[in-house]
């Protein structure tokens, strides 16, 4: 009999959910224009928010699409023994990595692979830019994938030089270029003039061991000495070529202390087998997330982005529902009547909040759908404005299951937050008055308007902090457009080509630069130009420096810094000013004396008392010393607004290099030079593909393109934010001046003027907005603390964004409370006395 009962009961709770739902799709229907703006208001915060997380859900929670992430690590040559945790790190040398691969205990497996490197493909056609990472053999099985077809390469593919000319194409490069077709295993191709088979093609989404950009082709590493540029062919035996990141899969129960320990015996061996290349140097293993962010500008600048940009849409989704909150206690007040009647049949104060909930339920799963929409239509339109040449090569918004699980997840729990209060106070209906037919109010009912105000003040409060944050952040990056760089971008003009890849030798090389420089310094409109090596930017201590005398010359001494191979007028081409001693000339070649500039960072630090000028010192993959003949301002080359670190300049003419950038000073607008110069090299050879062309506002544009992207987005969110707020202002005041109807009426009837009437509505919105503004105010305040750091030097508490801020969203409040005080002092007090 209890069990019978049991069921009864089970069944008549489930019976009575289904006519909840029925119910409620029943009432959504009777109100279309209600339903209709809760679903758009709730899904703007919904989508919003599923935007935001597949962003973040694609570069930060799943940045390394890999089985078991979390047991990689990441495998540095640190400069010298007990580095810093967070010190300079460089690459490891080919031959150390085989050291460290056959010798090491604590990893499953261990793999090399250099970053990203420029190539040229060769078809039919023009010859196209692609890039292409030079990889071990144990590289794919080490990060734990399969390939989507064919397969990866083979142990005996990566044991002798040139052996295996094949290659495993990316994802998004075999669908983009190649259509997805199977038939593309056997193809071949000419990569730096060098034929390449295609064996495979990596898993969706794998960029490589990067969370943003990735390259198309990954080769074997003993293929790097056919299509190295020259000056590397030899990177596999050379111990003083860093030039291959490391990456290797922890073993079971062994973490990365024990596998620092581990490499740190064999760095012992090394030393002693290996002192002129490794005497001093130690070896640091660190998470792979510093792998992952390296060209990203590190996985706390990601972190901080993405917490920013989180905390926004929370801000935008809390507006939302109070917004809801505040359109259904006004509509509970319309229902008095018909929840009266449900409680005078007897339905107890439970079953009116099951069934009010219900309705909010229906309403935020409506809201889930356009949400995702919304999201992944946003998701797009930013991904829109990643240039075309390397969409294949970027990450991609993945809208995956985790994604539609969070925003599921969040649309319930946004049902039962702006639910929950209306229904409570619903269902606390007194059946009388609920029966009677006068629904108005001749006075305030403190209790219901209370909620109301805070709900409102709370969503003026999120809005200016959405817009102040969206304010500092704008401000911040167009401050950083006026950052000093080190060097002049407004009349330059930069075009990267390899000669080596269209089959020149270093003597041919040599001649096309000096033929290429000659045309390009005397066309029109061009002030100056010269060689260089490498884009701004795009340069990482690389090189240790290793100064005369210290410590008897041992590697520990060596002092990681940029290293650039520049041309005799390379600083007057791009504004670097010399400070002391002199710059090069065309007589520094290889049969002078090897001479070097370096810049004031490098100076300070080795030479505090300013006697640099003479001192000698030595670059860690040459065999020869160089002398100071020069000492040049600070420069930025890596990020823009960095602190200040070494970098040596050396001759062209004493240091071949086969890929060079070509510098152009223009003497007005650098545009009106690119097609110019594109016709001088090309009428140079026409199989010389520049890869790259780029002003120097470009340049400062794609090296802002994260926070701009970020501006644009907070500039979306805050917008949004500042319509809901303002919504929802204008439709609590409408409906407060509609339930006080008679009472305007009656003091209208008592001699009020109209402008009384709109003083007394104005007020009563306005002061709720003051409470608001002070509330933003201070939380603004405590935020801005934590924006300092991405700033560019902008205080936190600029009065400008502030008060801008501040200035904007009191006047979308004015005109959202106008309307209704406008509309009161039109009543009718006859008519509206006589309706009640």
């Amino acid at each position: 009999m209890i069990v019978m009962m049991n069921h009864i009961a089970i069944g008549r709770r489930g019976t009575g959910v289904l006519q909840d739902l029925r119910y409620g799709w029943r009432a959504m229907r009777k109100t279309p224009v209600f339903t209709a703006f809760a679903v758009l208001t709730l899904g703007l915060g919904i989508g919003a928010a599923a935007m935001v997380f597949t962003i973040v859900n694609t570069v930060l929670l799943h940045a390394l699409p890999v089985p078991d992430p979390a047991q990689l690590a990441a495998l540095y040559d640190a400069g010298s023994k007990g580095a810093k945790p967070h010190s300079p790190t460089l690459p490891l040398a080919y031959a150390n990595f085989t050291d460290y691969a056959e010798h090491q205990a604590c990893f499953r497996g261990i793999a090399a692979f250099t970053p990203p490197m420029v190539m040229t493909l060769s078809t039919g056609a023009r010859p196209e830019r692609v890039f292409g990472e030079f990889v071990s053999s144990q590289y794919f099985d080490t990060l734990g994938l399969s390939p989507a077809t064919g397969r990866f390469f083979a142990p005996d593919e990566n044991t002798r030089p040139g052996s295996a000319p094949v290659a495993v194409l990316s994802y998004s490069t075999w669908k983009t270029r190649f259509s997805g077709a199977t038939s593309v295993v056997g193809r071949r191709l000419q990569l730096n003039n060098v034929v390449f088979t295609v064996i495979g093609v990596a898993p969706p989404h794998f960029l490589g061991v990067s969370a943003v950009f990735g390259p198309d082709f990954w080769l074997p590493a003993t293929m790097s000495e056919s299509a190295f540029p020259a000056e590397l062919r030899n990177a596999l035996s050379d111990r003083s070529k860093p030039l291959f990141h490391v990456v290797g899969r922890l073993r079971p129960h062994s973490t990365l202390a024990q596998a620092q320990a581990n490499l740190d015996t064999i760095t012992a061996v090394l030393e002693r087998e290996y002192p002129a290349a490794d005497e001093g140097h130690g070896i640091s293993a660190r998470p792979v997330t510093e792998e992952l962010y390296a060209n990203a500008g590190g996985a706390g600048g990601m972190v901080f982005g993405s917490a920013v940009l989180l905390a926004v849409v929370a801000l935008i989704l809390a507006i939302a529902c109070a917004n809801i909150a505040n359109l259904l206690l006004a509509r509970a007040a319309t229902r008095r009547r018909e929840i009266a009647v449900r409680v005078a049949i007897g339905a107890g104060r439970g079953r009116l909040v099951r069934q009010l909930l219900t309705e909010s339920a229906l309403l935020s799963l409506l809201a889930f759908l356009a949400g995702v929409g919304i999201g992944y239509a946003g998701c797009r339109f930013v991904w829109s404005f990643v240039p075309a040449e390397v969409v294949a090569n970027m990450a991609a918004p993945r809208l995956d299951t985790s994604v539609l699980l969070g925003a599921l997840t969040a649309s319930l729990a946004t049902a039962f937050l702006f639910g929950l209060a209306p229904a409570l106070r619903a269902s606390k209906t007194d059946v009388v008055s609920g029966l009677k037919e006068d629904t108005g109010t001749t006075g305030r009912r403190r209790r219901t308007v209370t909620l109301a105000n805070l709900l409102l003040a709370g969503q003026v409060s999120f809005s200016l902090l959405c817009l102040v944050t969206a304010a500092l952040i704008f401000q911040a990056v167009e401050r950083a457009y006026t950052i000093d760089p080190g060097f002049q971008s407004n009349r330059l003009a930069l075009f990267m080509m390899n000669p080596s890849q269209a089959g020149y030798d270093e003597v041919r090389v040599k001649e096309f630069y000096r033929m290429a420089l000659d045309r390009v310094a005397n066309l029109p409109g061009v002030a100056a130009a010269s060689w260089a090596s490498g884009l701004p930017f795009w340069n990482t201590p690389s090189r240790s420096v290793l100064i005369d005398g210290a410590e008897q010359r041992r590697k520990s001494s060596g002092i990681p810094s940029v290293v650039v191979t520049v041309g005799p007028d390379y600083l007057g081409v791009v504004g670097i000013p010399l400070v002391e001693g002199r710059s090069f000339s065309d007589s520094d070649d290889d049969a002078s004396l090897p001479v070097a500039l370096i810049n004031e960072a490098l100076a300070r630090e080795n030479w505090p008392d300013g006697n640099a000028l003479g001192h000698r010192f030595q670059l860690a993959s040459e065999g020869r010393a160089r002398q100071v003949i020069g000492i040049v301002k600070n420069a930025n080359y890596t990020t823009l607004g960095e602190a200040a670190q070494p970098c040596v300049y050396v001759p062209l003419r004493q240091n071949f290099v086969a890929g060079m950038v070509l510098y152009v000073g223009s003497r007005q607008d650098p545009a009106a030079v690119l097609g110019s110069v594109q016709r001088e090299i090309e009428a140079l050879d026409a199989n010389i593909q520049i890869t790259d062309v780029r002003t120097g506002a470009k340049l400062i544009e794609q090296v802002l393109w994260g926070p701009r992207v970020c501006v644009a987005l907070l500039g979306v969110f805050s917008s949004l934010a500042l319509i809901l707020a303002g919504v929802g202002l204008y439709s609590v005041m409408a409906y407060s001046v509609t339930r006080r109807k008679k009472e305007i009426g009656l003091r209208m009837a008592l001699g009020a003027s109209r402008a009384a009437i709109l003083r007394l509505v104005l007020a009563d919105g306005m002061v709720v907005v003051c409470y608001g503004i002070a509330g933003g105010l201070a939380a603004c305040l405590l935020i801005g603390r934590m924006l300092s750091r991405v700033l560019f030097g902008l205080s936190a508490a600029d009065p400008v964004s502030i008060g801008a801020a501040s200035l904007v969203l009191v006047s979308v409040a004015l005109v959202a409370c106008y309307v209704p005080a406008r509309s009161a002092t039109r009543i009718d007090p006859l008519a509206a006395l006589r309706e009640q």
